[in-house]
């Protein structure tokens, strides 16, 4: 199994695990797709770990998601996550935050979304790397490929289900009152969701919102929809798509860029030319320096010393301002607590997008950074 590697477009995902499960594999399986990058550690046909750098899968953000911990509570398990060097969730178990069984089951799920996820890829690159897996403690989840692979056929068909109700992400939800449960309390997922909707919120914005991976939040949309409590509007069309052949061209251009010290100019260019080739290596290594470069330079100008952001605007103005759902999000956060370093480790995204659209929200002045 050493090298093993290919991209998806030959050897699909659903066979590779297969393969994997059926060889009894062993070793660390990584999956890339433009700039995203899913690794799970396999030992004899299981999976015992899994990591991403899709903030929407990392334990913090699932734990919040479920509603096992605060926001707060995990702000400050990642201070003495830093101070100790403790992997999180026994910091959480140490101080008495969550149990350990709790714990092992959003690990569990953690691994599974993880891989599930790349399910739904067209495109992509995946590598077995040789690496032995880690030791497996009291905290640890282990879950048989096989039961992944049977769970992928089931989201498949689910997901063909969700698509007939919502085709895009962009789209608004319209609430029927008339048919929305007396009993439902505004603290549950449903009930969030509900609010959400009625504040004119897109799918995306729900999602970031809420926390919630993809599949979990189209779940929930599902079963509402089912239920004749929400309905998509009307979903803009579909952009049109550019030709693959301009990427090698945006490549030259961003590298010109990141010579010249522009390495947001950079960034944005090499990003286009990923997507036009998601399989290139060379427009992903690119893109990837691009982005290290730029969050050197946002970290230097926000994060030294720790600047907090204000709201300029009005709370209630949020839902009206022509930004996407990212930007409403962030400012929704702006509560005038938690600094820029506090915020990029709770927002359910990279830091380098949070740092990003922070600079971006202030220079059209709708945060103040003290």
């Amino acid at each position: 199994m050493r090298g093993l590697m290919g991209s998806f477009a030959a050897f699909p995902l659903t066979d590779l695990v297969t393969h994997l499960s059926q060889k009894q594999a062993t070793g660390m399986l990584t999956c890339e797709r433009g700039t995203v990058r899913k690794t799970v550690h396999l030992r004899n046909g299981r999976a015992v770990g899994a990591a991403s750098n899709d903030p929407r899968e990392y334990l913090g953000q699932l734990l919040v998601n479920f509603g096992h911990i605060t926001e707060d509570q995990l702000a400050k398990a990642f201070k003495t996550q830093e101070e100790t060097k403790i992997f999180l969730g026994k910091v959480l178990t140490m101080v008495g935050v969550v149990t350990s069984d709790v714990i092992r089951d959003v690990l569990a799920i953690k691994i599974r979304e993880t891989l599930l996820d790349v399910f739904l890829w067209d495109s992509g690159v995946f590598s077995l790397d040789d690496v032995a897996p880690p030791v497996i403690d009291e905290l640890d989840a282990v879950i048989p490929l096989s039961d992944i692979l049977r769970e992928a056929e089931f989201r498949a068909t689910a997901w063909n289900a969700f698509r007939g109700e919502f085709p895009t992400g962009a789209a608004a939800l319209e609430v029927e009152e008339a048919k929305v449960p007396p009993a439902l309390r505004p603290e549950t997922v449903d009930g969030r969701m509900v609010a959400l909707a009625r504040e004119g919120k897109t799918i995306d914005e729900i999602g970031l919102s809420l926390h919630a991976t993809d599949f979990q939040l189209y779940q929930r949309l599902y079963a509402l929809a089912r239920q004749g409590v929400l309905r998509a509007s009307l979903a803009p069309a579909a952009p049109v798509p550019t030709a693959a052949s301009a990427s090698s061209e945006l490549m030259d251009r961003a590298r010109q860029m990141l010579a010249a010290g522009r390495a947001s100019d950079a960034e944005l260019v090499a990003e286009r030319a990923v997507e036009l080739a998601p399989t290139s290596d060379s427009a992903r290594a690119l893109l990837a320096e691009a982005e290290r470069a730029l969050l050197e330079q946002l970290r230097l100008e926000l994060l030294a010393p720790p600047r907090t952001p204000r709201l300029v605007v009005e709370t209630d103005g949020i839902a009206r301002l022509r930004v996407g759902a990212a930007d409403k999000y962030l400012l929704s956060r702006c509560d005038g607590r938690r600094d820029l370093s506090a915020l990029a480790r709770l927002a359910p995204m990279p830091e380098l997008e949070v740092l990003k659209a922070m600079k971006r929200l202030a220079g059209a002045h709708l945060v103040e950074l003290e």
